[in-house]
């Protein structure tokens, strides 16, 4: 009852605190822009990932003749007449991209000379999008083109265009790899590990504070052993870290991008939650004021931001024991093998509770001493 009525009080402290909820609100933005920021590096690479997260009506394209050939997909349309300015069309009606086609595109196929200009903004970050789509359907034209004439030749477009029959079996990936590593390899790690991060500041807060506003003493000669002080404290900074994360997750899937094994997921975040936890724990120990905690916790998430990503980069030994490479798997595979993923949980679950041990002997000691 004790340590439930202690719990209780952290977490009306933590509500009650308009820092925290201010990280919050600056979480949310992190998780909002990040997904944008894949989207856009992506669509370098491969500007088709921008079909399944943009509505066709904020992607504009002018044109201006005869395009009635090409199948325009995904794009709002909008007409122009051929003596407009196209350069300045861009801005005033904010169109991606202008494309000015023959009058009549038909006749001018038939005599060999149809010119296609393609006119495109490019601090647009939808341009490469527009241009993928109008340069599809180009070639699309052509191909349509080829086998009428191949046709015409043959009488079967096919035996000319298409000797050998290739069968794919199972369904092409809808997002591309770039997508993918970027998304999966390194931002849903980023996004996901954000409460756990603010959890060793919000631990450190909870301790130190005390010290400060001259209540820890208090705690201390209260009926509470220091695992139980120190789990009152930790129980409500989990427990919310942890709605947090589930709440980015399911951010994240309702943005289009799967988050798989998320049980799993959970089970594993709440693993980091504790060894993050415990090292404020420790660091609250070594601490007499809120400065120099904040102090250890900025080097200390520094140093451990460094070990967790920096060998994303490497792939090496060190990736694959990483958390982020264990939190990477289980949210792109819906089918990830239990073999691959349990040391890693063995070795985390470990290394958690270890440290959490260490923590509250250091803070037992410290204040030993201090008495």
């Amino acid at each position: 009852m004790r340590l439930l009525a202690l719990a209780r009080k952290e977490l009306e402290d933590i509500l009650n605190e308009r820092l925290y909820l201010l990280a919050f609100v600056v979480q949310l933005f992190i998780v909002v822009s990040v997904t944008f920021v894949a989207l856009l590096y992506t669509s370098i690479a491969n500007p088709e990932v921008m079909q399944r997260y943009v509505p066709p009506q904020q992607v504009s394209l002018g044109i201006a003749g005869d395009a009635s050939l090409l199948e325009l997909e995904n794009l709002r349309i909008v007409s122009l007449s051929e003596d407009e300015d196209y350069w300045r069309a861009l801005k005033t009606k904010r169109l991606v991209a202008v494309l000015v086609a023959p009058a009549n595109l038909s006749a001018a196929i038939a005599q060999g000379k149809a010119e296609l200009t393609l006119y495109i903004d490019n601090t647009n970050v939808l341009s490469g999008y527009a241009d993928a789509i109008v340069t599809r359907a180009i070639v699309k034209l052509e191909e349509n083109l080829r086998r009428e004439t191949a046709a015409k030749l043959a009488g079967s477009p096919e035996a000319i265009l298409n000797p050998i029959k290739l069968e794919i079996v199972g369904s092409p990936s809808q997002r591309p790899a770039e997508f993918v590593e970027l998304m999966y390899g390194l931002l849903v790690p980023f996004i996901l590990l954000l409460p756990t991060f603010l959890a060793t500041n919000m631990t450190t807060d909870a301790i130190v504070g005390e010290k400060e506003r001259r209540t820890y003493e208090l705690l201390v000669v209260a009926p509470l052993s220091y695992r139980e002080i120190i789990l009152g404290k930790a129980l409500p900074i989990a427990g919310i870290a942890l709605v947090q994360a589930l709440l980015w997750a399911l951010l994240l899937i309702f943005r289009g991008i799967p988050v798989y094994n998320l049980p799993l997921l959970l089970l594993l975040l709440a693993l980091l939650d504790i060894l993050f936890i415990a090292l404020g724990v420790a660091l609250s120990a070594l601490s007499d004021s809120i400065k120099d905690a904040n102090v250890g916790v900025t080097v200390l998430l520094i140093v451990a931001s460094l070990a967790f990503f920096a060998p994303v980069s490497l792939k090496n030994t060190l990736y694959e024991i990483s958390p982020v490479n264990l939190i990477a798997k289980l949210a792109s595979n819906p089918a990830v093998p239990l073999r691959e993923v349990l040391p890693g949980f063995a070795l985390l679950a470990l290394t958690a509770i270890v440290t959490l041990i260490f923590g509250e002997k250091l803070l037992e000691y410290k204040e030993n001493l201090r008495v």
